[in-house]
């Protein structure tokens, strides 16, 4: 090996022990000066949101697990207020591809005889909303109700626009080969994230002024959400809220809801933010719900941890800190009452079975398992039916190990 490359290994070596250190130093958050922080910037998350739109155009909200049921309580208590409907009216989701946007906003604004025959019309675009298979969990579909629900009370000319900023993709003519190419691209490095946001973008865009400025709220899971953007650092890659906050700058707050920190897809792997210093000073103050602006806070001097980010911040030896990524928190129930829940009701019946199985198996990158499936599909369409319209909770969150990452902060 020659000499300069054995001098830039030593020195990602020391960057990296001096980060480590300096994390282990400065990260030493007490939990008094949280649960001071809290008291002293008690807002009601929902005014804090619907604040936030009288001086900026767009409010990006980070969603915690995709599956937690409880945030959209307060999503859909805020997307129904009279001021949300006649200030702002539109609302983003990173869940749904972008050309079923159309097709959704008639779903939802449209007058029925029934529920029932609403249902009928909503799950016919559910099996269409999503590139995966089918979007099995319950989020999207307590999200889709709640504004028709909404809008059902509304005058036409106030209904609430939604938009879906996911990838265009079409079920109707996908092949395995086609499919295998698509998912290549799209989670090849940040290809989704600058998707997503120039769909935002594009949509945004055409929206009608409600007050004389275009107004939204984009919904993106936590780790798309944040302003990070990484092209300074000598890296393409940036997140959905990086580019969409580099486009439109001040006119842009990034809100994140209190979360558990989630392995890459391994719910074995999970453990709270500031090692539970965040969720004991929650917990210190009766986990009433509330909302802050983290700037000059100690929540927002805390590290900043997901699994997509962790790699690439060792790679350039820099470690983000809350504040410049998002501009504030909503604490709303504290983790061991998330409900991630799975299953919608009724979307997978003797007709679409088939069609299910086929995308299925068509998903699978390995030839064996797309065999594998072929040859059992006759005993599996029933199984794979029923693990999509079962409606579960799971309790991911209500385990020993978090209470006891939370608990060695609080004092008897």
């Amino acid at each position: 090996m020659c000499n300069s490359d054995s001098q830039q290994i030593m020195k990602q070596i020391i960057t990296l022990f001096l980060l480590t250190l300096s994390i282990n130093l400065l990260g030493q958050t007490k939990v008094v000066d949280l649960t001071d922080c809290l008291n002293e910037n008690s807002n009601s998350p929902k005014e804090y949101i619907l604040n936030l739109f009288k001086t900026n155009d767009i409010v990006i909200i980070g969603e915690r697990d995709h599956r937690d049921t409880t945030q959209y309580d307060l999503l859909l208590d805020i997307f129904g207020d009279k001021r949300f409907i006649e200030e702002v009216g539109f609302i983003y989701t990173e869940v749904g591809c972008i050309n079923r946007t159309e097709w959704a906003n008639e779903v939802l604004k449209s007058n029925y005889e029934n529920d029932s025959e609403f249902e009928t019309e909503l799950i016919k675009l559910y099996r269409e909303l999503d590139f995966n298979p089918l979007w099995e969990k319950y989020n999207m579909y307590k999200y889709l109700k709640g504004i028709y629900a909404i809008n059902k009370n509304l005058e036409p000319h106030k209904k609430i626009t939604i938009g879906l900023t996911d990838v265009a993709f079409n079920w109707e003519d996908m092949t395995t080969k086609k499919y295998k190419k698509f998912t290549d691209f799209v989670y090849k490095g940040h290809t989704r994230d600058s998707i997503m946001a120039a769909n935002f973008i594009q949509l945004y865009e055409k929206q009608i002024k409600q007050t004389g400025n275009r107004k939204a709220l984009l919904i993106q899971s936590i780790p798309h959400a944040i302003k990070m953007d990484l092209r300074s650092y000598k890296s393409n890659y940036s997140r959905t809220g990086g580019y969409i906050f580099e486009k439109y700058n001040e006119k842009v707050k990034v809100v994140l809801f209190n979360e558990v920190n989630y392995g890459v897809f391994n719910s074995s792997n999970l453990s709270l933010i500031d090692d539970g210093r965040w969720d004991a000073a929650f917990e210190l103050i009766s986990h009433a719900a509330t909302a802050l602006d983290i700037e000059s806070t100690p929540f927002g001097d805390t590290f900043y941890e997901d699994f997509l980010t962790e790699k690439i911040e060792n790679k350039i030896g820099v470690k983000f800190k809350y504040y410049e990524l998002a501009d504030g928190i909503i604490f709303y129930k504290p983790f061991y009452e998330f409900k991630p829940t799975f299953g919608v009701p009724n979307v997978v019946d003797k007709t679409f079975r088939k069609e299910l199985m086929r995308r299925t198996i068509m998903s699978q990158d390995k030839l064996f398992n797309r065999i594998g499936l072929n040859i059992i599909q006759p005993f599996y369409k029933k199984k794979n039916a029923k693990y999509y319209n079962n409606i579960r909770t799971f309790h991911d969150y209500e385990n020993k190990s978090l209470r006891a990452q939370m608990k060695k902060w609080i004092k008897d």
